[in-house]
């Protein structure tokens, strides 16, 4: 018992002195200040003060459009560093979050041709445009698709309409392109 009373008198004493200093810290700020521990340079926490669970329960973000908005960003990114992977699986993430999503297709379609995956990117193109005609991303692809198979007059055709539909700012990028390959293929 000599030691709980030991420590009782060092508590009494330690308030006393507090109160003597003039500390405008009230308790409970002082005992919340310190009971909370200094940073370790260990990696690894020291204590938990809820008990883990084996496995973690995965929680569904509220904004799903949010995120694909971000993944999709992150794709365009990567197509146009030709990291042609990378893309298709961004864009995969965005049809898995929005399956209705043209925009996911056409890019994903784009990444497909540009490693020569041609199959895969005819089918997404096609159901992309089945889901936005106006979408003229898809028709440029499309269009390089026919150029390379040899079909000159489909390939100007689809061309010339990714023209027509391609935004000349938001899609820059594309359309660049699309007046790249239709030069090209006039001049052949």
């Amino acid at each position: 018992m000599t030691i709980n009373n030991n420590l009782k008198c060092i508590v009494i004493t330690f308030f006393i002195l507090l109160t003597l200093s003039g500390c405008k810290q009230t308790t409970s700020e002082l005992v919340r200040e310190l009971s909370t521990p200094y940073p370790t340079s260990t990696p690894y926490p020291t204590s938990t003060p809820y008990p883990i669970l084996s496995t973690p329960i995965p929680q569904e973000s509220p904004t799903p459009e949010l995120d694909a908005l971000f993944i999709y960003n992150r794709a365009v990114h990567s197509l146009r560093m030709e990291e042609y992977d990378d893309a298709i699986n961004g864009f995969s993430q965005v049809i898995k979050r929005m399956p209705n999503l043209s925009i996911g297709y056409k890019g994903r379609g784009g990444a497909y041709y540009y490693s020569e995956r041609v199959d895969f990117a005819t089918e997404d193109l096609e159901y992309a445009v089945s889901l936005d005609p106006n979408l003229g991303g898809s028709y440029l692809y499309l269009g390089m698709i026919y150029r390379d198979q040899g079909d000159l007059s489909k390939a100007e055709e689809y061309m010339t309409r990714a023209l027509e539909l391609i935004h000349p700012i938001r899609e820059r990028w594309e359309l660049e392109v699309a007046v790249k390959a239709l030069t090209d293929l006039n001049e052949k």
